[in-house]
């Protein structure tokens, strides 16, 4: 996965370039040699801890940069990313991730599933109880792979549906006022008894009661006629 590695101005390593060919990769050499900083060099362009003490004597920078090939991954170009990181003696850092600027946070965030040193007193993945799931599922194959995938999928249904349900009903307080508020309008309705088509009888009473009104009045202006004419 790590093709370059790239090394300026650390400790006793002014400017080293590393090759490395695919699986493994075996480096020797005498007490002394470097063999440390290297590792160190991959700690730094991982997000790790730098003390400028480390920055070579007479610079005032520290450069480390990695060539990963890993065209799985979203933000590789043409199957390779380019990660840099940057150190200079008043502590300020540059990272960058394809040549976007990005936080040493950010950078140990993307690194920590690419790289993993193994290491007397440092953390290792197989013992963090939060990767065992990981391993077991990819090591009982495709099949467990799929159905995981088909449960998750079902599952972020299942928190939508439930967070839209959470949102129209409310909580259990706002729930309970309106199935009481909804309770007593069915009560109302029931104990009116209403019949289908009623408001179109009610309409036709109503247009029967106010021609009546007028039959009455018009009735009364005849009688006033009438007997006028009979005086």
């Amino acid at each position: 996965m790590i093709a370059t590695l790239h090394i300026k101005n650390i400790g006793i390593i002014e400017d080293l370039s590393i090759d490395l060919n695919k699986g493994l990769n075996v480096l020797t050499g005498e007490t002394g040699a470097g063999k440390t900083l290297i590792i160190d060099s991959l700690q730094i362009i991982s997000g790790g801890r730098f003390s400028k003490e480390m920055i070579r004597k007479g610079e005032k920078n520290s450069f480390v940069e990695l060539c990963i090939y890993a065209p799985e991954i979203p933000e590789a170009e043409e199957g390779n990313i380019i990660i840099s990181r940057e150190i200079n003696l008043n502590g300020k850092n540059m990272c960058k991730i394809n040549g976007r600027m990005t936080t040493v946070n950010e950078l140990k965030e993307f690194m920590k599933n690419i790289i993993e040193i193994h290491g007397q007193n440092e953390n290792q993945n197989l013992l963090d109880n939060k990767k065992h799931l990981t391993y077991l599922d990819g090591f009982s194959g495709e099949k467990i792979k799929n159905l995981k995938e088909e449960y998750e999928k079902y599952y972020e249904e299942y928190k939508k549906i439930k967070q839209e349900l959470k949102a129209n009903l409310g909580d259990e307080k706002e729930k309970q006022r309106r199935l009481d508020l909804l309770g007593y309008q069915l009560r109302e309705i029931e104990e009116a008894k209403l019949k289908i088509k009623e408001d179109e009888e009610l309409e036709e009473k109503r247009k029967v009661i106010m021609n009546s009104e007028k039959i009455v009045e018009n009735l009364r202006t005849i009688r006033k006629i009438n007997r006028r004419r009979w005086d």
